[in-house]
């Protein structure tokens, strides 16, 4: 059962992860990003994200502009252009992430057909503005944000999506902590991954948090669901 002292998940914590530094480069991230890639397969990240997506892209009538925030190594972008490759979808991929180094590993990784594009940006800064797609998608990557600053960058930006924006996000969780931590024992990870992931796991949502959230960024259609994994899933209908 869960430790009893977990006091501190009762908030959200605001302690950055080493992957935070976007300095970072060379063996330590590019093993880092390997394990994040193992695990969102195994927990079906990567799968839960495509399987939303691609009914949108088969009804549309035109080639999509998809854009991943925070899209790290490009697990989720990858899965899209395999998929479209496969079905002779035509789309255009856009993968943002503050750190060129990851950036250029995630370049690597993509050997389909389909080509994904690639933007440096500090997501987080104010002064960000998000070019203009048709959905935007990111995997456990909001939770970077804080409440004020995830509701700033949803009041500002939602007018530049005009279908839908679908989040996976980690859900903060005693079980979800304690599972991890002990995990952590006999999983084959860098030490990164590891202390990320707990960190990561403090840093992310209650539904009433996202809920909150969404409601001072003035957006009324959405929905969230618990999955598994400890997961959210969320889907946003803007209002342009």
């Amino acid at each position: 059962m869960p430790e009893p002292d977990m006091h501190f998940l009762q908030k959200r914590s605001t302690d950055q992860e080493e992957l935070d530094n976007l300095d970072l480069s060379g063996n330590p991230l590019h093993r880092t990003l390997d394990g994040l890639s193992i695990i969102n397969r195994f927990l079906g990240n990567t799968n839960a994200t495509l399987r939303k997506v691609k009914p949108i892209i088969t009804k549309s009538g035109r080639p999509l502009k998809i854009i991943d925030l925070g899209c790290g190594g490009g697990d989720n972008l990858r899965a899209i252009a395999d998929w479209c490759h496969r079905n002779h979808h035509t789309v255009q991929l856009t993968g943002i992430d503050g750190n060129p180094h990851i950036l250029t590993y995630a370049a690597s990784k993509n050997k389909n057909a389909v080509s994904i594009k690639y933007l440096q940006a500090d997501i987080l800064a104010p002064s960000f503005t998000l070019p203009a797609c048709d959905l935007l998608i990111s995997s456990h990557f909001i939770y970077h944000f804080s409440d004020k600053a995830l509701s700033d960058f949803l009041k500002k930006n939602k007018k530049n999506i005009s279908q839908k924006i679908i989040f996976s996000e980690l859900r903060r969780s005693k079980m979800a902590y304690f599972l991890f931590k002990t995990g952590n024992i006999f999983l084959p990870f860098s030490k990164m991954v590891k202390s990320d992931g707990l960190k990561a796991i403090r840093r992310s949502f209650t539904k009433n948090e996202l809920k909150k959230i969404l409601q001072e960024a003035a957006i009324r259609d959405f929905t969230i669901r618990k999955k598994w994994a400890f997961r959210w899933e969320v889907v946003i209908f803007p209002e342009n």
